[in-house]
């Protein structure tokens, strides 16, 4: 205590150069903390603005990235579907082949002659020999005046002849032509006569040298007849549409309708059957 008032003066000094070490200091931190308040609530708005840009433009990016990955799977996905209903009409055609191409080798097992399949590749309506053109020829072994034959449902139906042949390709006059000649019979009385066709014009036949006293009928199925040496007996060849008498002939002219429309022959078979040379000589000879 003496100490302290002895020396009152320095104790004094100090005592106040505490206080103001103390005072400073705790005005400083209290200075420090709300400088640093104020400038955290200036730039919190700028803060808040700047991380909203930021999550935005990541935002934005994630989307459209997304949007990218699903536009690329909906484009690999409608290519993926493209190809599969290619692939399924493709199916589809194979099958249609296959099922023809079994109706066509079921055809001709039962046609009882060494044939050829044949496809119609062209045909000549205009040409006054109305020609069919085939995508069998020669190297097929087919020759001038085979028979050809389409399938009418069930029957087998003439279709016309082998007038030309090249090495893949084939000429076939058919029934309707004016040129065309083939002997004939009526199914019902078995009398015989002469087929051709009817006019350049006309998808009709007409059948000459058929006796008066032939009793024809409207709607009388006409088979072939081995008469000229190139078609085998019984091959449908039409109906009678109607007959008509020549008055200075003791024979009537009959119309025919062919079983065959010249417009719908897609598919033929050529039956490899040699000419009767000496019969088709005697035929041509027939006006």
């Amino acid at each position: 205590m003496e100490f302290i008032v002895r020396h009152k003066t320095i104790v004094a000094f100090v005592f106040f150069t505490l206080f103001c070490i103390i005072s400073l200091s705790i005005k400083s931190t209290s200075l420090t903390i709300s400088i640093e308040g104020i400038g955290s609530a200036l730039s919190l708005p700028f803060q808040k603005g700047y991380n909203g840009i930021i999550n935005g433009l990541g935002g934005v990016w994630r989307g459209y990235s997304e949007f990218e990955t699903l536009r690329n799977d909906v484009k690999s996905l409608r290519e993926k579907l493209q190809k599969y209903e290619s692939l399924s009409e493709e199916i589809s055609e194979i099958k249609i082949e296959n099922k023809r191409l079994r109706t066509v080798l079921g055809l001709k097992e039962s046609i009882p002659y060494s044939s050829v399949h044949a496809s119609v590749i062209s045909k000549d309506p205009d040409n006054w020999f109305r020609t069919i053109i085939i995508n069998r020829g020669e190297s097929d072994g087919i020759r001038i005046n085979m028979p050809v034959i389409a399938f009418y449902g069930s029957q087998k139906a003439v279709v016309g002849k082998i007038v030309d042949v090249k090495g893949s390709i084939s000429r076939v006059l058919p029934i309707i032509s004016p040129e065309f000649k083939m002997g004939v019979i009526f199914q019902e009385n078995r009398s015989p006569g002469l087929l051709r066709g009817l006019s350049a014009s006309s998808n009709l036949c007409n059948i000459d040298y058929v006796s008066k006293t032939a009793n024809v009928k409207f709607g009388g199925i006409i088979v072939s007849s081995e008469q000229g040496g190139v078609f085998p007996q019984g091959l449908l060849v039409g109906t009678v549409l109607k007959s008509e008498g020549i008055e200075t002939s003791a024979y009537q002219r009959v119309i025919v309708k062919p079983a065959l429309d010249y417009y719908s022959i897609h598919e033929v078979f050529v039956i490899k059957k040699e000419a009767d040379k000496e019969l088709l000589e005697l035929f041509k000879e027939l006006k």
